[in-house]
């Protein structure tokens, strides 16, 4: 049975994971499915033999950030060609900002309010989304009541120092986000911004080797490996490992050929109730489909599964 959100809203519900359903109901622009073919399909300029890293036999990615991590250390290791490796990081990381500028909503396209409001009523939220409408939208409301982990100095996270004061909600990027970035010495870091800030300046260029931290796409696996390899990132699916909330997930496919570690997560975490919200925009057949796979993936888990239709949530916000 698939229910309305009121029907099942009173269980209670603390924590929260969204997927990318929950920001394409933002705006359709985020609708894209890879950042590499925007700038295939876009032709955005990149040298042909930095796009040709990319491909199987060289680094085998879709991900600019493991591309960019390469290049960076061909350019420590070698003491030859240094300007034009130099030059095809940048070439490289131009062509990311170009590719995220136009799959991405402006600060003013987004509901601010909307989706801080949204948000409040949670404890913990975790998201796969990398774009910078949660971030935007808590900033909107002067992260009032949340918080990211990035409060040391010069806005870093500490993993020495991850107590939470004051009840705050946390909020957990799983997968990375756009205005994170990890420097020359694996320091994870947040890029500060105001209310005015564009794209460019969040995700914009920076000395070399300050690479985005941000996992666009990828099977399961690649992305659990990505993961365990980033101090942040294995920090937040720690978390969610071990949440014992009851837990709301929303816009999320929860397809097992590239989520199947945010399933293991779920059915590992000690929690007791899921919901799951089901895109109403699916036909009948296509929406009990939907929940019988993910009924399959839980069974004989002893966690109890409710469905509801996505547009009766507040989560389901209008196009900007």
């Amino acid at each position: 049975m698939i229910h309305n959100w009121s029907e099942i809203e009173k269980v209670g519900w603390k924590a929260l994971l969204t997927g990318n359903g929950f920001s394409i109901g933002v705006s359709e622009k985020f609708r894209y499915e890879s950042l590499l073919r925007q700038v295939d399909e876009l032709n955005i300029p990149m040298y042909p033999h930095a796009r040709s890293l990319f491909d199987e036999g060289k680094v085998g990615t879709t991900n600019f950030e493991e591309v960019l991590r390469v290049i960076y250390h061909a350019h420590l290791v070698n003491f030859y060609n240094q300007d034009a490796i130099k030059q095809l990081y940048f070439n490289v990381q131009k062509s990311l900002i170009d590719a995220v500028r136009a799959s991405h909503v402006t600060h003013s396209e987004v509901p601010i309010e909307s989706v801080a409001n949204a948000l409040k009523g949670y404890s913990e939220i975790y998201t796969t989304n990398y774009d910078l409408i949660p971030y935007w939208s808590l900033m909107g409301a002067s992260f009032a009541g949340f918080c990211d982990y990035f409060w040391s100095g010069n806005c870093e996270f500490d993993l020495s120092d991850v107590e939470l004061w004051g009840g705050k909600t946390p909020i957990y990027y799983l997968h990375g986000a756009i205005h994170l970035k990890i420097n020359p010495s694996g320091t994870v870091y947040k890029v500060t911004a105001k209310d005015d800030s564009s794209l460019s300046d969040i995700v914009g260029a920076n000395a070399m080797g300050e690479i985005p931290l941000f996992i666009s796409e990828g099977k399961s696996e690649i992305k659990l490996r990505r993961i365990r390899e980033n101090y942040y990132l294995g920090f937040c699916y720690e978390n969610l490992l071990n949440c014992s909330e009851n837990i709301v997930v929303f816009g999320h496919g929860l397809d097992k050929e590239y989520d199947e570690h945010i399933l293991n997560a779920l059915k590992s975490a000690p929690l007791k109730k899921i919901a799951i919200s089901v895109y109403s925009g699916m036909r009948s057949e296509d929406k009990d489909a939907f929940a019988s796979n993910i009924k399959a993936y839980f069974a004989g888990n002893g966690k109890e599964l409710l469905f509801f239709e996505s547009d009766t949530h507040p989560l389901s916000l209008t196009e900007a």
